[in-house]
C-alpha cells in the first residue's frame, strides 16, 4: 500500500484507538500541566490548503473516538467557517494558524493588528484558546506546495527574484505575550519537547533531512529512524516511546492515485528546488 494516504492515515488512527496511549489536543496538554498521563500521543493538523478535505479525516478521526488540534490559516481559501465548524462540532479543537509577520511584511505593528483582528474571529466562533504559527516561507503567501503553484513561482525564479520571505511568523512573540489575548498556548512555544518523539510529515516525509525550519529540540528523535508511516504504527503499536507528537498536513494524504502522482511529484521539484535555493545563498 502507497504511503500519505487515506487508507495509510486510517491504520495510523486505528492503531492509536487500539494502543494504550492517551490522545492529547495542544489545549489538553496546557491544560494538564504536571499531571499528564505516562503515555500520550498528540495530533496537530496546520491546515495550509484545502479546508473542505480536512472534514472526512475529522469524520475518521471521530469514528476511532479520536479528538486532535486543527490550526487553520486565516485567508480567503482556507478561513470557511461553515468547514471549520464542521471540524468544531466533531469534538476537535480549532485553533489559529497565525501569518501575520509575513502578512504585515515584517511591520511588527501592523502584524500584532493584524492577529487582534483574526484571533477575535476564531475565539467568537470557536472559542479558541491555542495558536500555531504557519512556517510557510513563500512572499506573499504564495502557496508552493501543489504543481500548480510550484508552476506560478518560476516567472519570479527566471527573473531573478527572491520567492522566500525574509520574516518568520515565529518572531512575533518577541515583543507580546499571547496571554495578552486570552490564548493558553502556542503549538510549539508551549510543549517541552525534550523527552517527546517529533514527528511531522512536511514535504511529505517523516525524514528530517527535509525540514528547514521544521524542527524542535528533542532528545528522544535520534533513537529513531523513521522514515514510512509504517514505522510509525510500529512505534505506536510496540509502545517504544512514551511520549509522541505527531504533526500531520492532511493535504498531503491522498484518496485516490492521480492526486497521489501530482502531489509526490510537486513535493519533489519543491524539495530540489529549495536545497538548490539554499545552496545557491549558501544557506
Amino acid at each position: 500500500m502507497l504511503d500519505f494516504t487515506y487508507k495509510k492515515y486510517n491504520q495510523i488512527v486505528e492503531s492509536i484507538s487500539r494502543s494504550g496511549y492517551q490522545v492529547l489536543t495542544i489545549g489538553d496538554y496546557i491544560k494538564m500541566g504536571a499531571e499528564k498521563p505516562e503515555k500520550f500521543i498528540i495530533i496537530r493538523h496546520d491546515v495550509d490548503l484545502d479546508a473542505d478535505y480536512q472534514v472526512k479525516f475529522a469524520e475518521l478521526e471521530n469514528r476511532f473516538g479520536i479528538h486532535t488540534s486543527y490550526y487553520f490559516r486565516c485567508t480567503d481559501k482556507i478561513y470557511k467557517e461553515d468547514t471549520i465548524s464542521k471540524v468544531h462540532k466533531l469534538g476537535h479543537e480549532v485553533g489559529y494558524h497565525y501569518e501575520v509577520i509575513t502578512k504585515a511584511k515584517g511591520d511588527p505593528v501592523k502584524a500584532i493588528d493584524i492577529f487582534k483582528d483574526e484571533i477575535d474571529r476564531f475565539q467568537t466562533n470557536w472559542k479558541s484558546e491555542t495558536i500555531c504559527p504557519h512556517g510557510g516561507s513563500f512572499v506573499d503567501n504564495a502557496d508552493g506546495y501543489a504543481l500548480k503553484d510550484i508552476i506560478k513561482l518560476i516567472p519570479k525564479l527566471l527573473s531573478k527574484k527572491s520567492v522566500f520571505s525574509n520574516w518568520s511568523n515565529f518572531n512575533l512573540w518577541e515583543k507580546h505575550d499571547y496571554k495578552e489575548f486570552g490564548i493558553i498556548g502556542d503549538a510549539y512555544e508551549s510543549v517541552d519537547f525534550k523527552d517527546i518523539l517529533y514527528l511531522s510529515d512536511t514535504g511529505r516525509s517523516w525524514d528530517s533531512k527535509y525540514k528547514r525550519l521544521d524542527k524542535v529540540d528533542s532528545l528522544i528523535n535520534p533513537k529513531f529512524n523513521v522514515k514510512k508511516s509504517n514505522d510509525i504504527i510500529k512505534i505506536i503499536e510496540n509502545g517504544e516511546a512514551n511520549k509522541i507528537y505527531l504533526l500531520v498536513h492532511l493535504e498531503q494524504w491522498k484518496d485516490n492515485l492521480w492526486d497521489w502522482f501530482l502531489w509526490y511529484v510537486a513535493q519533489v521539484i519543491r524539495r530540489s528546488g529549495k536545497k538548490f535555493i539554499f545552496k545557491m545563498k549558501g544557506k
